[in-house]
C-alpha cells in the first residue's frame, strides 16, 4: 500500500465524534488492523449548555479495536469493538462492561487517484452498531445501550503532495428511545518531508434529534439531547513494515448534557 495513504488511513482513527469510515479504502485483499485507547476525566459537565461543577471526579477510559478488509477496489468491510471503564466519584461502583459493537461496508464511487477529473475520492459507508449490554441509567455510563444503523457520505481530496482535506457526514439511528443524530467532521491532513510522519487538525460535533436534557429522571439518561463540537489535533507515524502508530487530543469547544473534557486517545495499527 502507498505510504501516504497508509498514514492517511491511521490518521482518521474512529472514536468519540471521530469519523465512521474513511474514502479511502484499503487496496484489493488488503487488511489493517488496529487498537486505541481513549481517556478524559473532569468534574465540569454540560448541564443543557451549562458547563457546571459536579463536585466530584467523572473519567472514562474505553479500549477500542477495530479492523478493515479491501475485498476489491471498490469494496471494504470493517468491525470494532471494545472494553470501557468509567467512574464517577459519588457512585459506589465503577462502570466497566464491553463498549458497542459495530459492522461496516463501504463503496468507494470515485477515486481521485484513478480518474483524472479533479473530483475528490467520494465513498458511503453503511454501518449496523449492537448496543452493549451495559447500565444506562447513571451519569458516568459507558454508552446509550441502543443499536441502530449508521450512513455516511465520506469525501476526501489530495491538493498536493503535503496536504489532504477530508469530511464525513453520517445520520445514526438508534432504538430503545435514543435520538437519532447527525455527526460531521472536517479535517486536513499534512504530510511532512518524512513521507511517514503526519499531521491532522479538524473540527468535529454531533446533533442529537431530542428535547430533553439532564434532570428529567434517571431512564432519560440516553435520550436526552446530547451536543458537542470538537477541536481535533492529531500525529501519526507509520513504518515501512505496515505499522503505523499516532496520538490525538480533542478539545472540546460546546457541549450539551455531555462531560466537559478534552479526550487524549493514542492508537496503533497495521496494514498488510
Amino acid at each position: 500500500m502507498n505510504k501516504r495513504i497508509l498514514v492517511l488511513l491511521f490518521l482518521i482513527n474512529p472514536s468519540l465524534v471521530y469519523a465512521e469510515g474513511s474514502p479511502w479504502l484499503p487496496g484489493d485483499g488488503a487488511t489493517s488492523i488496529g487498537a486505541s485507547i481513549t481517556s478524559g476525566s473532569t468534574e465540569d459537565f454540560f448541564i443543557g449548555e451549562t458547563s457546571t461543577n459536579l463536585g466530584a471526579d467523572l473519567s472514562g477510559t474505553f479500549v477500542w479495536l477495530n479492523a478493515s478488509y479491501g475485498y476489491d477496489d471498490i469494496w471494504a468491510f470493517d468491525a470494532s469493538t471494545g472494553y470501557a471503564r468509567s467512574e464517577f466519584e459519588t457512585n459506589q461502583e465503577e462502570q466497566s462492561d464491553l463498549a458497542d459493537t459495530s459492522f461496516g461496508v463501504s463503496y468507494q464511487f470515485i477515486n481521485e487517484f484513478e480518474a483524472d477529473n479533479g473530483l475528490p475520492t467520494i465513498s458511503a459507508r453503511l454501518g449496523y452498531t449492537l448496543g452493549g449490554d451495559y447500565e444506562t441509567a447513571q451519569i458516568d455510563a459507558i454508552g446509550d445501550g441502543a443499536s441502530g444503523f449508521d450512513l455516511s457520505v465520506l469525501l476526501g481530496k489530495s491538493l498536493n503532495a503535503d496536504f489532504s482535506i477530508y469530511s464525513d457526514l453520517t445520520y445514526r439511528q438508534r432504538d430503545s428511545g435514543v435520538p437519532d443524530a447527525v455527526k460531521f467532521l472536517l479535517s486536513g491532513s499534512y504530510v511532512s518531508p518524512i513521507p511517514q510522519l503526519g499531521f491532522q487538525l479538524g473540527l468535529a460535533g454531533i446533533r442529537s434529534d431530542s428535547d430533553l436534557d439532564f434532570g428529567g429522571g434517571v431512564g432519560e439518561f440516553s435520550q436526552v439531547d446530547k451536543d458537542s463540537d470538537w477541536l481535533i489535533t492529531g500525529v501519526n507515524y507509520g513504518f515501512d513494515n505496515g505499522v503505523g502508530i499516532g496520538f490525538s487530543y480533542s478539545a472540546i469547544l460546546s457541549g450539551k448534557n455531555v462531560p466537559d473534557s478534552d479526550i487524549a486517545s493514542f492508537n496503533i495499527g497495521y496494514s498488510f
